[in-house]
C-alpha cells in the first residue's frame, strides 16, 4: 500500500519538474533583452563614430579643394625655434688701465646687446628699453627699465636692477626692484640694496627714446644720491629689432610681439616679416579683423608675387570671421596654380 507520505513526495517532485522550465526560460528571456541592448548600444556608437569620420573627411577634404593640390604651406601655429640666451657679461675690463668712462661705455654696450636676455631671466615685458645706469664705484650698476606702463604722473622707471661686475667682466645680480605707484618708492622684490645711501653716477642710455626722466626716489632703505649725470662717448641702440619681436613670438608673447611691432613698423612698415609675424599673432588671440588687415598690406607689398600660402590663410580666417566676400576672394588666389 502506497503511504501517504510516498504521494506527497511525489507531489512536490511534480510541482519542482514544472517550476524549473519556467525559471529557466525568464534567465533565457532576460539574456536575450540585455544582448539586444548592448547591440542597439554598439550600433549607436559605431554610427556615430562613423558620422564624426565622415565630417573629418569632409573638412579635410575642403582644406585641400581650398588650398589647391599642394601639400606644402604656412600653418597659422607658431614655430618654435631653438635658441641660445647669451649670457650676460660685458667684454673684459681693467680697471688699472680703463677710464672710467671706458668702464662705463663697455658695461654699457653689453647691457644693450643682451637686453633680450635680461628681460627673460628677470621674467620683464620684451617690450621693456633701458633708459639709464647709474654707477657705483668701484663696480657696480644699477639698470633702469621703462616697460611703458607708467600713469602720466610717475616719471621714475619701474624696475631697476642691480649687479656688480668684476675685471673678467661677468655681471651678478644683487636685487632687482621695483617702483610701487602710490607710494613712490621703490620694494626689494629679490636680493638686498647695500648701496640705498651711496653716490651714482647717472648714465642716460643714448638709444632710450622714452619719456621718464627718473627724478629723484626714495627707496624702501634709504634716499638715493646722485654725483652728477655725464653722456657716454660710445653710441647705443635700444630700437627694437625683428629678433625681439621672433623672440617674443617663438615663446608665445603674442602681445609683446605686436607691441614690439607696433614700434618696429613706426619706421620699417615694410617688413614682410615682421607683418606676417603679426598677422599670424592677431589671428591666433582671435582679433580676426585686425589679422586680414596685416594680409592685405603684405598682398599690397607682394603685388603679383603675393604668396598662395598666405592667401589660403586669409581665406580661412575670413571663414572664421564670417565675411565670406574677403573669404571667396581670397579663395580664388589660393587655388591659382
Amino acid at each position: 500500500m502506497i503511504s501517504p507520505k510516498y504521494i506527497l513526495s511525489l507531489f512536490c517532485i511534480g510541482l519542482v519538474s514544472i517550476q524549473l522550465p519556467v525559471f529557466a526560460d525568464n534567465v533565457s528571456d532576460m539574456k536575450d533583452m540585455v544582448n539586444n541592448s548592448i547591440t542597439k548600444l554598439i550600433q549607436s556608437y559605431e554610427l556615430r563614430i562613423k558620422n564624426l569620420e565622415t565630417e573629418n573627411s569632409a573638412l579635410k577634404q575642403e582644406i585641400v579643394n581650398l588650398k589647391g593640390t599642394t601639400t606644402t604651406g604656412t600653418n597659422l601655429t607658431t614655430t618654435i625655434i631653438p635658441t641660445v640666451t647669451a649670457p650676460i657679461v660685458v667684454a673684459q675690463i681693467s680697471t688699472a688701465t680703463g677710464t672710467k668712462s671706458d668702464i662705463y661705455n663697455s658695461v654699457i654696450k653689453q647691457a644693450n646687446a643682451n637686453l633680450g636676455a635680461i628681460l627673460s631671466e628677470n621674467t620683464l615685458p620684451a617690450y621693456s628699453a633701458i633708459g639709464l645706469f647709474e654707477f657705483i664705484e668701484p663696480n657696480a650698476v644699477f639698470i633702469s627699465l621703462d616697460d611703458g606702463n607708467n600713469p602720466a604722473w610717475v616719471t621714475a622707471f619701474k624696475t631697476k636692477i642691480l649687479y656688480t661686475f668684476d675685471t673678467n667682466g661677468v655681471f651678478t645680480k644683487i636685487g632687482i626692484f621695483d617702483l610701487d605707484y602710490a607710494s613712490q618708492k621703490y620694494r626689494t622684490l629679490l636680493g638686498t640694496n647695500p648701496f640705498a645711501k651711496s653716490a651714482r653716477t647717472r648714465v642716460p642710455n643714448a638709444g632710450y627714446k622714452g619719456k621718464l626722466f627718473d627724478a629723484i626716489v626714495a627707496t624702501s632703505t634709504g634716499t638715493t644720491t646722485s654725483s652728477g649725470i655725464i653722456t657716454p662717448s660710445l653710441p647705443v641702440t635700444t630700437e627694437v629689432t625683428v629678433a625681439q619681436i621672433k623672440a617674443a613670438y617663438d615663446k608665445t608673447k603674442l602681445l609683446d610681439a605686436i607691441k614690439l611691432s607696433d614700434t618696429f613698423i613706426v619706421n620699417t612698415p615694410n617688413n614682410i616679416e615682421v607683418l606676417r609675424i603679426r598677422y599670424r599673432s592677431y589671428y591666433i588671440i582671435g582679433k580676426y579683423d585686425n589679422s586680414l588687415s596685416e594680409i592685405k598690406k603684405i598682398e599690397e607689398l607682394q603685388a603679383s608675387a603675393f604668396e598662395r600660402t598666405i592667401a589660403c590663410d586669409a581665406a580661412v580666417i575670413g571663414k572664421i570671421a564670417k565675411k565670406p566676400d574677403i573669404s571667396t576672394y581670397y579663395s580664388a588666389i589660393c587655388k591659382k596654380k
